[in-house]
């Protein structure tokens, strides 16, 4: 019985003369399809893994991304929360906003509101973590120092001299970050502000230099500046901002036609091409070249205005240094529980919280103001500058006839004699002003005068004048 076992276990690898010809060739194909079927998997898969390396050359270097769980912190939600508080504290001040920004009980109004901030609200994520080391840390010390973790577990604490000689340059950084978002947010409050100094400047010198006659071709030239003119700060302000819809202010506060207004639609850097028509209204009148100069330097000036706008918005305080502070700031307050243990305890988790609750919020502030045309109040400026531009031709017309009038006024007045106007009054005639002779003159009057006559020979030499010797 062992021997036939192993007889038939043996017969498996006998020489193919001792099997059936059939299972052989059953064999051999089977062994050969697989074979088959093996190498060409493994050379597609060689193939598939030639091409993806050559694709990931072609993109370039391999970025690894960290996944983070989309429910551990809904940072969308608080980022949209924030800058709708934004924009609805873009306000400018009356003479009511400054008493109750300078009264004493301002510090009891801004303490009430930190719960409802909504800057204060965005930093609920960060100060979270570092709350949350904090207590881990906190916790693990305690169960240590009762014994109820393995001797071997050491108690999480260092000594607070790093953060004695790190504080002050975690100060410069936040200095520094503060006061250059806010000479950033100083600069485009200025510049908006001079444009709309141009734009009444500019408005006066259109209506005032610019086709006067109601009856002349120019006229509905200069009516066309004017649409474009209060168009212009609209298209200014869409071209920053990703707010409402430039087509709908257009329709609701200009009285541009349908084809002017699919103009400045169909341009892709609008503000531009609304200073260009501008330019060829002014271009189309007759004007004198010195008023042509003056409101050449206005649109300079709005040219000036936008590239200033594009610089700020376009070019951010440098990257590394805002990485560099934030990356700071998070392993300065994940330490900070370990070197505030051994003086407070229990109060670390609370005093880390307020640590980072402040500085988090100076940084958070830098960043808001860095970028600052979500946050100033553009639609204010903007309504202004139509609303001003609006006034003055409104009053242009009866401040042109007021002149007028004044004008023949003064002709007839002047037409008028002085004796009509005050007959019994002294008539002022003025002397006659002496004529002047220089020196010249009186040189050239004596040359040109001929000398006497030489003395007659009878006269006795006593009295005769100079020109007898």
């Amino acid at each position: 019985m062992a021997a036939t076992n192993v007889a038939s276990r043996t017969s498996m690898f006998l020489a193919p003369s001792q099997t059936s010809g059939k299972a052989q060739a059953a064999g051999l194909q089977d062994w050969t399809d697989g074979s088959l079927r093996s190498f060409s998997l493994r050379k597609n898969s060689v193939t598939a893994s030639k091409a993806q390396t050559v694709q990931k050359k072609a993109r370039g270097p391999l970025v690894v991304k960290a996944v983070v769980p989309k429910n551990l912190v809904d940072v969308t939600t608080i980022d949209e929360q924030k800058f709708e508080a934004l924009v609805l504290r873009r306000v400018v001040f009356n003479h009511d906003d400054w008493k109750k920004h300078k009264s004493s009980g301002r510090y009891f109004r801004h303490m009430k509101s930190i719960f409802t901030s909504k800057v204060i609200g965005a930093l609920g994520p960060a100060v979270s973590v570092m709350t949350g080391i904090a207590a881990g840390v906190v916790g693990w010390n305690e169960l240590v120092t009762m014994g109820a973790l393995p001797e071997w577990a050491p108690v999480l604490h260092m000594s607070n001299l790093p953060y004695t000689l790190t504080a002050p340059a975690l100060s410069f950084l936040l200095v520094f970050r503060t006061n250059a978002s806010y000479g950033r947010f100083d600069e485009a409050r200025k510049m908006w502000g001079l444009m709309l100094n141009r734009t009444r400047d500019i408005t006066r010198q259109a209506l005032s230099y610019m086709a006067r006659d109601e009856h002349t071709y120019e006229y509905p030239k200069r009516a066309q500046f004017i649409r474009h003119l209060q168009a212009f700060p609209l298209a200014y302000k869409h071209h920053f901002l990703q707010e409402g819809s430039l087509e709908e202010d257009l329709r609701q506060f200009t009285t541009l036609s349908d084809e002017e207004i699919a103009g400045i639609l169909a341009a892709t850097h609008r503000p531009n091409y609304v200073l260009l028509v501008m330019s060829e209204c002014m271009r189309s009148c007759h004007m004198d070249p010195i008023y042509r100069v003056a409101m050449e330097a206005n649109f300079a000036t709005f040219a000036d205005d936008i590239g200033g706008s594009e610089r700020l918005f376009k070019t951010p305080i440098p990257l590394s240094y805002t990485r560099l502070t934030s990356r700071f700031l998070v392993l300065y307050h994940m330490f900070l529980p370990f070197a505030l243990w051994d003086p407070l305890g229990w109060l670390t988790i609370p005093v880390t919280a307020t640590c980072a609750a402040i500085f988090f919020c100076i940084e958070e502030v830098g960043v808001l103001i860095e970028n600052p045309f979500p946050i100033l109040a553009l639609d204010v400026i903007a309504q202004s500058a139509r609303t001003n531009a609006a006034e003055l031709v409104s009053l242009h017309e009866g401040i042109r006839n007021l002149v007028v009038e004044d004008d023949l006024e003064m002709k007839m007045l002047s037409a008028v004699s002085q004796e009509a106007l005050l007959p019994h009054a002294p008539k002022y005639v003025p002397e006659p002003e002496p004529e002047y002779q220089s020196d010249w003159d009186e040189d050239a009057a004596a040359l040109a005068t001929p000398p006497p006559p030489p003395p007659s020979p009878d006269v006795p030499i006593a009295a005769r004048g100079p020109y007898s010797l």
